[in-house]
């Protein structure tokens, strides 16, 4: 049997579970009995102003769809769950998003499979959580996103710890039905273990702390490529982040922190990323990576952020709070050798540096307006070639 037949026959109880479910779901209000319909409809407007030395201004943007998704939570039976969601993301492509198959064999131990997430505090933080439309750099060039995986959590008194053994996304993998695996997806491996927890310091403060490693390979023929560019420059030729194939394989070492007194929070993440170049790689001795940002947050109406000890992540407050925020983003990757100037023996790096301020409105239970105002400076490693990028960004948010 070829990879590709056998891995979508492993998605089949997924949708075979789903149909059963949606079928039920037609005589159940959403949150309200065994099988939960969900979904979430994510509209932006993104307005970029991108400055070049000796080229005119460029802007770039435009109305994006950039998440129209359903799903289903079912209790299939008191130890026994099943969730999944998926639609159309940026304007066309229809992907999954979450598949977890969760098996609960005593209290505070979860067994899961699916397409799944294993590390991160904003990665892991769900939508509704989230104060930023864009993880910055650090989501793109660090965190995976949804992938396929086999893991277990386990809850210890305050702590929470994660091991996940994954492959590559559902998607990348043509499980969803919408061509053959991407190249190189049959062959990617990777192990990450999360270990995180909150501390309650008294008085409405709260601290989380956590840390996380990871080690990955690829396939041989396809070395991994690390890039970033701002959402809605797709199409636009700018000097973006882009080490070109690089990696055979690569580990992760990050940390992760929060801190919150009343209405006022701080969250942090940074990590170093090594990679071990590729023989293809242009760059025998690439530097390390290295991405984080920080951010702080102001609630004006006094509300409090809640934590979910299950998984360790920081809960926005609810329906009617505002939030104002300010965030500091940064990213060093190798710079493509065939273009720097810099000797040899001193690697040249590409750098990103970015400012954003935000605000967060929760109109009523489901319903999200933010608004971000951003700049990001990007240095590609070689002369003349930098360039600043100006954002305004708005979402209206829909989940139920």
């Amino acid at each position: 049997m070829t990879p590709i037949p056998f891995l979508r026959v492993l998605a089949c109880p997924f949708l075979a579970i789903g149909m059963l479910g949606a079928g039920a779901a037609q005589a159940a209000e959403p949150g309200d009995g065994p099988v939960r319909l969900k979904g979430r409809l994510l509209v932006d407007s993104i307005n970029l102003d991108i400055s070049r030395p000796g080229l005119p201004d460029e802007p770039a943007g435009g109305i994006q769809v950039r998440q129209a998704y359903l799903g289903l939570d079912a209790d299939l039976t008191e130890r026994l769950s099943l969730r999944f969601e998926g639609g159309a993301a940026n304007n066309d492509a229809l992907i999954w998003d979450e598949v977890a198959l969760e098996y609960r064999p005593a209290p505070g131990v979860a067994l899961m499979a699916g397409n799944l997430k294993a590390a991160g505090l904003e990665n892991l933080t769900s939508t509704k959580s989230l104060s930023f439309l864009e993880r910055g750099p650090y989501g793109d060039l660090i965190t995976d996103g949804f992938t396929s995986a086999v893991q277990v959590r386990a809850n210890v008194q305050d702590l929470t710890a994660t091991l996940a053994f994954q492959g590559d996304s559902f998607n990348n993998l043509g499980l969803d039905f919408d061509g053959p695996a991407s190249p190189g997806a049959l062959e990617q491996r990777a192990v990450t273990a999360r270990v995180a927890g909150g501390v309650p310091l008294g008085g409405n403060k709260h601290l989380h702390l956590g840390a996380w490693v990871r080690g990955r390979s690829f396939d041989g023929d396809f070395p991994h490529a690390y890039s970033f560019q701002p959402a809605g420059s797709q199409g636009v030729d700018g000097p973006w982040l882009d080490t070109g194939p690089l990696a055979r394989s690569d580990g992760t070492l990050a940390v992760e922190a929060a801190w919150w007194s009343g209405s006022f929070w701080v969250q942090g993440e940074a990590a170093l990323l090594r990679p071990d170049p590729s023989p293809q790689a242009r760059d025998p001795s690439p530097p390390d990576l290295k991405a984080g940002y920080i951010l702080v947050g102001w609630n004006p109406q006094g509300e409090v952020r809640g934590y979910d000890a299950r998984r360790a992540l920081v809960v926005a407050p609810g329906p009617g709070s505002i939030d104002l925020l300010a965030r500091y983003d940064f990213a060093d990757v190798p710079a493509l050798p065939m273009v720097t100037t810099v000797p040899s023996d001193s690697p040249a790096v590409a750098r990103v540096r970015g400012m954003t301020f935000g605000a967060v409105w929760r109109v009523q239970t489901g319903y999200r307006l933010l608004l971000n105002l951003g700049e990001m400076r990007f240095d590609p490693g070689w002369p003349g070639t930098k360039a600043r990028v100006r954002s305004l960004q708005i979402r209206a948010q829909y989940d139920f």
